[in-house]
């Protein structure tokens, strides 16, 4: 008698949680999706964090529905990581032009030193300030910095020595001047050096987060056997390949994409969305079989891309449905992109010269 109603005093509170959590979990999942859907990927990672976090409490670490909470955290993750990595990209590819520029500008400026310097003297004759200028560093963005000491009551000073003074005190002041701005530059290229490394180091962070979530959730839907879970795992699966994709771990992603399109071919059928579904997965394991430099077996997948993608089309141009005739014109172009990479893998590599290097 007593055991029971223990029983029902468990079974009251579990009752009472669940009630409570509910609503919590609406908000926080609505909130995240919300978030995701903006693009603002580090309030989407705050709220689905949360939702994994209060979902594990609530149904169990080993919960299908943790392992949904999981999936979405993990998600969020991966898009916030690849941003930052286009990011540092972009500012990679910046900062390599500017340095060409620069490179550039130093090699034909030796010869025309002296007009420069003409150039020079004559804009402070027509402003009245006879002092030199400061040199501008050219660190990533122009940095206009005022060089301490050459303020308008500097310049005020020198015009009224003359030309007589000018010599050994110009000589001094630009000297000191130049090693200031060489000691300022030196400065700005450690901090931005560090600033990278900082970036580098959060990006690498990002990925390995969403890939421990990701597998995570990995680990309780494999144990799922119903048609919706299975399927729920083979997604994940295919997160975790694009997550070894952009971490450059193409023999891994090959693993993970190739595990996703064997669960899938047990549940997809035969008409032409699933057909396209498994012919983007196969595209996906085709490609990390390139980028692993196996294009044998790369070029074998992309058979089947183009089997799979034939057999969609003539199924589409053989409709009399409209829709369907518009989507076959789309399709004839994604073939032809298909082709094209095909012709492309089996073309042999350029050697690589010194324009590619520069």
């Amino acid at each position: 008698m007593a055991d029971n109603k223990e029983k029902h005093a468990d079974a009251d509170a579990s009752g009472a949680a669940l009630q409570a959590a509910m609503p919590v979990i609406a908000e926080l999942l609505e909130r995240g999706t919300r978030a995701f859907a903006l693009g603002t990927w580090a309030e989407a990672i705050d709220s689905f964090g949360e939702l994994a976090a209060v979902t594990e409490q609530t149904f169990g670490g080993g919960s299908q529905r943790y392992a949904d909470c999981l999936v979405m955290y993990g998600r969020a993750l991966l898009q916030h990581a690849m941003e930052q990595s286009a990011l540092l990209a972009q500012r990679a590819l910046a900062d390599a032009a500017t340095t060409t520029a620069g490179g550039s500008s130093s090699k034909s400026g030796g010869g025309g030193d002296k007009k420069k310097k003409e150039e020079e003297e004559e804009l402070d004759a027509v402003e009245g300030a006879p002092a030199k200028r400061a040199k501008f560093s050219f660190e990533g963005e122009p940095d206009f910095r005022q060089v301490e000491g050459l303020g308008p009551g500097a310049e005020e000073e020198v015009g009224a020595s003359g030309k007589a003074g000018e010599g050994a005190s110009s000589k001094g002041k630009g000297k000191a001047v130049d090693e200031q701005q060489q000691q300022q530059s030196d400065e700005d290229e450690e901090s931005d050096e560090n600033e990278e490394e900082e970036e580098e180091e959060e990006e690498e962070d990002d990925f390995a987060a969403a890939w421990d979530v990701l597998d995570v959730a990995r680990v309780i839907q494999a144990k799922a056997t119903d048609r919706k879970s299975r399927l729920k795992y083979a997604e994940t699966l295919m997160l975790l390949g694009d997550v070894s994709m952009e971490s450059e771990n193409f023999a891994q992603a090959a693993t993970d994409f190739a595990q996703a399109l064997e669960v899938k071919q047990q549940y997809l059928g035969n008409n032409n969305d699933d057909s396209r579904e498994l012919a983007e997965l196969y595209y996906k394991v085709a490609l990390a079989h390139e980028y692993n430099r196996d294009t044998r077996r790369a070029l074998e997948l992309m058979a089947d891309v183009e089997r799979i993608l034939g057999n969609c089309l003539a199924s589409l141009e053989a409709s009399a449905d409209a829709k369907d005739r518009e989507e076959a014109v789309a399709l004839r172009d994604v073939l032809a992109d298909v082709a094209e990479k095909v012709r492309e893998w089996r073309a042999p590599p350029e050697p690589a010269g010194l324009g590619a290097l520069s």
